[in-house]
This record gives structure tokens, sequence and C-alpha cells, in this order.
């Protein structure tokens, strides 16, 4: 049975395990130097390379991995009725929120901040042991959203059980229907590469977005000097936040739905709550099993506290099982996404928000993939702009020693004066 700590923090019985716990680290190094040969040469070689690599990784090399809208919307018949309803109203919920936070133009007098879309950008969609459709959704929609001229989808090639689809059906199916322009049958970082770089017939992007496994992150990491990527993410996490109103079955199945993506990802109680921490506790320890994720439960002096433990996590994703949620969301605490009495798995797959968020951390300073991800904010100085702050301009030009810079804005500031305008 995997373990389960139960921790009193910040002082009793376990807390220095828990700290240890949660000051873990995740390191891409091992793996960078590792796809850093395949990335060279998917780059010098083009997607001669990039086949080669699929064969021997995923037991698949397609002299053409390319499947475009008549071949995703064909996949639409082989999933169960069900199956197709429930990506269109997961498509139809995605678009309506990611829709509802486009950010407006906004400036001042002179000048404008305009948000132009990335012009291309390709999604990752993992595969391996279960395809992914929900990860294309929450990728391809909110860049089309954005406004993105093209959206491509690639997703590893499936070996066996996909009725002789080069790819998944259900992952097919996704992308048709969040309108993806095309899916290339191909993972891994030889994918990343391709994309990044261009490796005819795959096309090449601005951007590459989405999960994977440490090997398609460090590719990510590898090529982001060259393309923009959304963030490089590591092992997923979930902490709760709750009191004694919270129901100790959901809790349960919270931590142990996040705990289900792997060994590595981890799931952690925080309460003031002694009974409800030790019901928790019981139910983990009765269905935990097989290869899933870490699990604590920590017992804190009050919800302040509880509070502060989580916000030392900044988790991917922070549920609260409150009966006052004011004092969490006045102490704001950093999280990839937070849900205030909604189960986190919900969101992974149905409604609003994307589910690529920040991980390791990186919530204390970034948020999740959304329209902002995909849009670049162009300030626009117009006509006039600054001509009352010519003089003060120039001044700190010379003060620089710009003395070029100085004679061009009075230069500009004197055909203003003249009436000679733009």
């Amino acid at each position: 049975m995997p373990r389960i700590l139960y921790a009193e923090w910040p002082r009793g019985p376990g807390a220095e395990e828990l700290e240890e716990l949660l000051g873990r680290s995740y390191s891409l190094e091992e793996y960078v130097e590792r796809v850093r040969p395949i990335v060279e040469d998917v780059r010098r070689r083009g997607y001669e390379a990039a086949r080669e690599y699929s064969e021997r990784f995923d037991g698949v090399g397609l002299e053409d991995p390319r499947l475009g809208r008549e071949e995703m919307s064909q996949a639409l018949d082989a999933l169960p009725s069900r199956a197709v309803e429930a990506l269109e109203r997961a498509v139809e919920a995605l678009r309506r929120y990611h829709s509802s936070t486009l950010p407006p133009e906004a400036g001042a007098p002179g000048a404008r901040l305009r948000w132009h879309p990335v012009e291309r950008v390709g999604v990752y969609a993992p595969g391996g042991l279960h395809p992914y459709p929900s990860t294309v959704v929450h990728t391809v929609v909110p860049a089309r959203v954005a406004g993105c001229r093209r959206v491509v989808v690639a997703s590893p090639p499936c070996r066996s059980g996909c009725g002789g689809s080069p790819v998944h059906p259900a992952v097919l199916a996704a992308a048709y229907l969040a309108g993806a322009d095309a899916v290339y049958a191909l993972g891994g970082a030889q994918a990343v590469a391709a994309l990044a770089y261009g490796a005819e017939p795959v096309e090449k992007v601005d951007m590459v977005v989405g999960p994977g496994s440490p090997y398609v992150q460090a590719a990510k990491l590898l090529v982001s000097s060259v393309v923009g990527v959304d963030m490089i993410a590591g092992p997923t996490e979930l902490a709760v936040v709750a009191d004694e109103s919270a129901d100790p079955v959901q809790v349960a199945l919270d931590m142990l739905a996040e705990a289900e993506h792997g060994p590595l990802s981890l799931s952690l109680l925080a309460t003031p709550s002694r009974g409800l921490a030790e019901e928790v506790y019981r139910i983990l320890r009765r269905e935990a099993a097989g290869e899933i994720g870490g699990l604590a439960v920590a017992v804190t002096p009050g919800l302040g506290e509880a509070l502060e433990l989580v916000s030392r996590m900044a988790p991917e994703h922070l549920v609260a099982y409150l009966r006052d949620p004011g004092p969490l969301l006045e102490a704001r605490p950093p999280a990839g996404l937070v849900s205030l009495g909604v189960p986190p798995a919900l969101l992974d797959y149905a409604y609003g928000p994307s589910h690529v968020l920040p991980t390791g951390g990186a919530a204390r300073w970034r948020g999740g993939l959304g329209v902002y991800t995909f849009l670049r904010p162009v300030a626009y100085a117009e006509p006039g702009l600054g001509e009352e702050y010519a003089e003060a301009a120039a001044e700190l030009a010379r003060l620089e020693g710009f003395t070029r810079h100085a004679r061009s804005i009075e230069y500009y500031a004197g055909r203003l004066e003249r009436g000679g305008g733009r």
C-alpha cells in the first residue's frame, strides 16, 4: 500500500517529513541531456530524423504523419455518441469561458495597448497508455478564441487498439471539434523539435504548448529560444484546505484523483479539524492502491496556518471546502487554479479554465494556460504623442549620453510646433 503521511504542522509529529516532501525539487537536467541529440538531429535532418526516432521509441514511423480536417471528422464515427456529446459540451463550455476573458484594448491619450494573436501554434497532446482528448480541448480552444491563424496538434502514433487510425480516434475527434487545422502522428521530443524548427510535412510554428513527459518538457526547454512555450511543467499537485464542514469522502476522492496521475504527483490536505483529518486519513488508507502519487494529511492549529501551508506549496490545484471562504479569498494563496467547493477533476475535463497549469511552485509568478498565452501585447504610439514631454525626454537622453536621441526628439517637437504634424 502507498505510504500516506499524517502530520501535525508546523511543529508536531511528521512536520519535518512534510517539509521535506513539499520542498522536493524536480530537475529536468538529466532529461535535457538525453533529448539534446534528438532535438539537434531533427533540426539538421528534418522529418527523416523525426520518423526514425518515432519508429525507435513508439514503434511507428509514418512516411506522412499529417491528418487533415477530413481525417479528423471521420474519427467522430469511431467513438460512442455519448463520448462525442461529452466532447462537444466540453468545447462549448471552454469556448464560452475563454471568450469572456479576452482582454480589451486599453491605453491613455496618444498611446494604446492592442492584443495580437500568435500566428501559428503547435499543441502537444500526450499519448502513452491512454489518449488525452481533454488536453486537446483545453489547449486548442483558447488558442482559437485568441484568434491564432493556424493551430496544429502533435500526438504519439497509435501502435494498436485504434482501429487502424494513426492517432487515437478520441484525440482526432477532439481536435476536429476544437478547431485544429491538422494533427500529426508524432510524439516525444522529436515532435516538439519538428514543430519548433519545421520538418516537412510538419509545419513550423511560433509557439509550442501542452503537457507531456519529462522528455517532452526538456525538449520544450531546449527550443524555447526559437519558439515560445507555455510553461515547463512537472508532476501534478493538489492542495485541499478544509474545515469541519467538509465531506471527508469528497476530500479523499479529490486527493486520490490527483494521485492517479502517477507516483510523482502529490496531494495534500491542510485542515484545522482533527476529526476531518483522521477520517480522510482512514479513507485514504483504505482506498489507496497501486502506482499512485504521494498523499499527505496535515492538521494545523487554525485556518491561518492551513492557508500558510498551502501558500508555501503554491500548488497547481487548490480546492477549498470551507464554510466561509472569505479568509482564503483575502489571503490569495498562490495556485494555478482555485476551486471553491468544486472538485478539480470536473475542471480537468468539462468546464471553464484550462487544465494546463503551473507546477513546482511556479504558481507564485505565473498563471495557467488561457487566451493570454496566445496573445502578444503591442503598444501603439499615435500621431502627436509626447509633445509636452519632448523637453524632458531630450534632457534624459543627454543625461545618458545619447545626443542623437536628443536631436531626434527635438526635431520631432520642432516639426509639431511648425505644424509639420506627422
